[in-house]
This record gives C-alpha cells, structure tokens and sequence, in this order.
C-alpha cells in the first residue's frame, strides 16, 4: 500500500478533509453529513495513520466512486466499513461491477436523496464515464471538488509518462482535462455551458480537484471558468 500524505482539513467542524495517495497523488475528500456520518468520495489507499484521523471524525456510512476510474480503494473501505454503501452515477456502475467484482454498488441517487442541505452532487451532461462533483458549504464559504474534469497540475511526470502526457494536450497548468474533455465527453458544448452556469449560479470559494493542486479565494470561480472556456 503507497504511503499517502496527511489530511488536508479545509473545515474542521464539519469536517471537510482531503489526501492525496498512491503513486499519480489523487485526492479523495472526506464529508461529514451530520450526526457523526461520513461521506467519503474517490476512497483511496491510505495508510493506518490516516485511517485513524478518520475515525476520529466519525464513521463512514457512503462511499462515491465519482467516475469509473476512480475505485481502487473501494475494497479496502469496504472491508474496514462494512456497512457503508457505495454508490456511483449510472454510467460508471456496469464498469465499476466489473472492476471490483463482489462490491455491492448501488445508484447514486440513494445517496443524493440521504444528504443534507449542506452537501449536493453534480453531475457534468454527457459524460460517459459518470462523472460526479461534490458540493459542499463550508463556513468559508463553497467548495467544489471536481474528479476529472478540471485539474490544476504543477508538474507532469518525466518521461515516458509526462510525453505522453504532453502528446494528449496536458500541461502544468489549471485547465479542463484534455482526455477527459476528448473521450469522455459526448458534447462539448454542452458541457461548457453547464459549468459556465454552475459557476455563476453556484460560485465556489475552494476549489478541491482530484488531480493538482487546489486553491480558494474570491476569484476562484472566475479561474475556473476561465479555464472552461479555453477548452
């Protein structure tokens, strides 16, 4: 198991958390729901430490495989929670069934009907792939974490992953994810305009992505969708 960083916590009271693990640093994100339940969305490969901090915050009851790239530690959550459910978009779940055979892995509107008023999923029009953004109000304000579909890298991978990288259209930069935006998206335009329209109905002040690295502050939304717009 690849040793993870330790928690980020961008809201110690509800909590709102998120680590990066494994060798590619994804993140996941930790949500309290009330009551002393846990969300946690994008489960990865923690070690025992970080496990800790989590039990502290409470117990997780839901799992979110937020796409169907995104469920490599879906097992071992299950096993140290045996009584979470795990829920992914429609999209993902023929594929995730498939992944990690002997999961039960429900829809994800059992979920999105048991959340608070404080948390809300979104889900980006024509992607394939069931992709899913978490919404979540904090005392400083909205956070956004996106799963694939924006990414804010500070430095690609050396060769040969970083070239292929490069070949695809990656850069170190905040962008919309140029595989995502290639193989996953059924209309493009669609999809630029649904977040133009998140972001101005619903502007984030932080910014958590699965891949890079986050911000937050008053411009946060104007980036992002900045960053949408040059897709």
């Amino acid at each position: 198991m690849a040793t993870a960083e330790t928690w980020d916590v961008y809201d110690p009271d509800l909590p709102l958390a998120g680590i990066r693990y494994g060798d590619i640093k994804a993140r996941m994100l930790v949500v309290g729901l009330g009551d002393g339940t846990l969300l946690a969305v994008s489960p990865g490969t923690i070690d025992e430490a970080a496990f800790a901090e989590v039990d502290k915050w409470g117990t997780v009851t839901w799992m979110l495989a937020p796409n169907y790239f995104h469920w490599w530690g879906l097992p071992v959550w299950q096993k140290r929670y045996p009584n979470a459910r795990i829920v992914a978009h429609p999209n993902a779940l023929a594929r995730l069934r498939t992944k990690v055979q002997g999961l039960d892995i429900g829809d994800v509107s059992d979920l999105r009907a048991a959340l608070p008023k404080h948390v809300k999923l979104h889900h980006p029009p024509s992607a394939k792939h069931g992709e899913t953004w978490v919404q979540v109000e904090t005392a400083a304000g909205r956070a956004l974490f996106v799963t694939d579909g924006l990414i804010n890298e500070k430095r690609l991978p050396g060769f040969p992953v970083g070239w292929i990288m490069r070949a695809l259209g990656f850069r170190a930069k905040l962008m919309t994810n140029p595989a995502f935006k290639r193989f996953f998206l059924r209309d493009k335009a669609a999809y630029k305009a649904w977040v133009a329209t998140l972001l101005q109905s619903e502007p984030p002040a932080r910014f958590i992505p699965a891949h890079g690295q986050g911000f937050h502050g008053p411009e946060t939304a104007s980036r992002l969708a900045e960053a949408t717009a040059l897709a």
